[in-house]
């Protein structure tokens, strides 16, 4: 019993850390305008040797000058009238869109998407439809593609990825903001146990959570509010995928557009040894969002067991994704 007390006592401090550390964390930093240009020319081979520049507000001691200056002389950005490239302007999707369609245009699809906030007379506009034609980016539910919303440095990453896939591959990657069917539709499944104790033995995981994440969204930074309201099944999130195991330790989860996925399986019964290292999903966090990620590990890997693998969906088929958790740690 005091043992049990001493463990508990000593995951309520972990998790008033754990917590104060996502408070600190939540305003994911939001990317600008020198950022997405070194993102760009390293994925170009640009010359990024810091150097003098035409603008007065980047010295060559400016640690993006030389892949700013390398972009203004392929014609991929230009300065204001002022004379100034104002680097740390915080950058949009019509930003980040007008910048790629310009390095790589002549290797994206001509598109022919339409958003009702982006009129043609919109400076981004055929960048836009080249982007989402090539999977890049996408518009949302309400068929606008809010142009002017702020890109954060994950939302970068995963715009510059994309592009990366796309000119590598020549292929359009599957639509990161919208259910595309277009590929057909796929399962997962899978049994979920524990073990309770020698005498009773193995149980079905009931309660246990299935989530599954979609690797080519675009998830946007949420609130800490809307976070716990999804955590506790009061709301859904686009492109998270969750079921709950039944009380014999099975689940399935249908029609699932195909492509490529991460899924987790959150234990309801199993607790974690918090006394081990807790090692966090590198690629989740870069797909969720480190704020999102911090949120959701604190509530559903810090203090259960766990399990997480990339798996593909693809058309007619159904992946078996299983697990015994064995014994709780407590």
């Amino acid at each position: 019993m005091r043992k049990v007390l001493c463990s508990l006592f000593f995951v309520l401090i972990l998790s008033i850390l754990s917590f104060n550390s996502s408070e600190v964390n939540a305003a994911e930093k939001v990317s600008n305008r020198a950022e997405s240009i070194v993102e760009i020319g390293k994925l170009l081979g640009l010359d990024g040797t810091q150097r003098a520049t035409q603008f007065k507000d980047v010295p060559k001691s400016h640690y993006a000058s030389g892949y700013i200056q390398s972009a203004v002389d392929k014609g991929i950005v230009s300065g204001y009238s002022d004379g100034t490239f104002k680097p740390s302007q915080e950058l949009t999707r019509a930003h980040i869109a007008i910048f790629i369609s310009r390095a790589f245009g002549s290797k994206l699809p001509t598109g022919n998407a339409t958003f009702k906030d982006v009129p043609r007379e919109n400076s981004a506009y055929n960048a836009i439809q080249q982007l989402v034609a090539a999977g890049i980016t996408a518009g949302y539910s309400d068929g606008t593609f809010k142009p002017n919303n702020k890109l954060t440095q994950t939302h970068l990453k995963a715009f510059i990825n994309r592009t990366e896939q796309y000119i590598k591959s020549g292929k359009v990657s599957s639509n990161p903001n919208t259910s595309n069917t277009s590929r057909g539709n796929g399962a997962i499944k899978g049994t979920v146990v524990w073990k309770y104790n020698d005498f009773i033995g193995t149980l079905g995981d009931t309660g246990a959570t299935v989530y599954l994440f979609s690797t080519t969204a675009t998830y946007p930074s949420y609130t800490k509010q809307e976070l716990f309201d999804w955590l506790e099944n009061k709301t859904e999130l686009k492109n998270v995928y969750r079921t709950l195991v039944d009380k014999n330790g099975n689940y399935s989860i249908n029609s699932i557009p195909s492509g490529n996925y991460i899924a987790v399986i959150s234990s309801k019964n199993a607790k974690r040894n918090i006394s081990e290292p807790l090692n966090s999903h590198s690629q989740l966090k870069s797909i969720f969002g480190n704020y999102n990620y911090k949120v959701f590990e604190d509530n559903t890997m810090f203090l259960y067991k766990h399990q997480i693998k990339n798996i593909e969906i693809t058309n007619n088929t159904t992946v078996d994704f299983s697990n015994d958790f064995g014994y709780t740690a407590w």
